[in-house]
């Protein structure tokens, strides 16, 4: 042996020999410091802790400061319960804030969000899966096989390839037009039960929150037809809805006029109806009174029906049968004079 080598461990005999108990208390105080620290763990707010005891789950913590068998019989896995996770399809957000800003559009997005419609056309979709950790111990140990060390990167790959596979389904059932216009909600309230359900299938211990259509459109090279196509259905709904509005206020007129017309004619005819009713009723009082006294109700009609011509003419003039000139005349002109023979002015009135 090495001289040097040699003297060096009897050096270590010795120092062991002369503080051999103040060694050994220090390896002790190390391992205590050690299993203190291992025993002692925290969950967050958003989290809940699994515990495995040699393997094999024995409770589930809540939020706090927890004890713990010191490694390697205890180990425990901390899973966000209660954060929303979200993963993106056919489009990648780089900067999340009040402006969001999007990555560049790689290959790969656009043939995720490449789609073929029940009508043979393609659709450019991309959308959005926000989901929870409902069950943390089937999320860490039933997805991922029996590796089981990345739980969170085996749940994205799991969720990324059954919400695709889901997508395409219902895009591939649904026209074109439905999946860019007005079927959107419908669409994407689809993809979510059916995810959930698969997800369910494989007791992923995942909850679906929500699946939202961010972008549905027809692919660059028929985008400037298609676009042309929709404003020729716009403009079409708009004269359609134009005429219909002209229509339905025209019409409320019509039927508003032609009620009016007939209240009028149905009051103009009672009106005349009893105009001449009362005519009739009238002439007939009279030809009672007539036959009663002939000439007393000739007299009178005579004299009422007189007043009711002199009382239309302006200037009325009474001349005596019994005179033979001209020149001795009665002028009934109301509110005026007239001139008698000697030349002086006279008021009008009976003589």
């Amino acid at each position: 042996m090495d001289p040097e080598l040699e003297h060096a461990v009897l050096l270590v005999r010795r120092f062991l020999r002369q503080y051999r108990k103040r060694v050994m208390a220090a390896a002790v105080l190390l391992v205590v410091i050690w299993a203190s620290g291992s025993a002692m763990y925290k969950v967050e707010a958003d989290s809940r802790g699994v515990v495995l005891r040699l393997g094999r789950i024995t409770t589930n913590t809540t939020p706090g400061l927890h004890f713990k068998l010191p490694w390697p019989i205890d180990v425990v896995y901390t899973v966000p319960v209660e954060k929303v996770q979200s993963l993106e399809f056919g489009y990648r957000t780089a900067v999340a804030a009040r402006r969001t800003q999007f990555a560049p559009a790689t290959s790969e997005h656009e043939t995720m969000a490449r789609m073929l419609t029940a009508d043979l056309n393609l659709a450019h979709v991309e959308w959005v899966v926000q989901y929870r950790i409902q069950k943390p111990e089937d999320y860490l140990f039933n997805i991922g096989g029996e590796q089981r060390n990345h739980p969170a990167r085996d749940a994205e790959d799991l969720i990324r390839d059954v919400s695709e596979a889901v997508m395409r389904r219902i895009i591939g059932d649904a026209s074109v037009d439905s999946v860019i216009t007005i079927g959107r909600e419908k669409i994407a309230a689809e993809a979510k039960e059916e995810i959930q359900l698969m997800l369910d299938g494989f007791e992923s211990g995942i909850r679906i929150v929500a699946v939202k259509l961010q972008s549905a459109t027809p692919p660059d090279p028929v985008k400037d037809a298609f676009d042309a196509v929709n404003r020729a259905k716009q403009g079409k709904e708009r004269v359609v809805n134009e005429a219909k509005g002209e229509r339905n206020r025209l019409i409320p007129a019509t039927r508003g006029l032609r009620d009016r017309t007939i209240a009028e004619a149905e009051g103009y005819a009672l009106r005349v109806q009893m105009q001449a009713e009362g005519r009739a009723t009238a002439f007939l009082a009279k030809l009672v009174e007539y036959e009663k006294a002939p000439e007393v109700t000739k007299t009178r009609l005579y004299l009422e029906a007189m007043e009711d011509i002199l009382m239309q003419v302006d200037d009325k003039i009474v001349i005596d049968e019994s005179l033979k000139g001209l020149l001795p005349l009665l002028h009934l002109g109301v509110g005026e004079t007239a001139l008698n023979p000697a030349g002086s002015r006279q008021t009008g009135g009976r003589r």
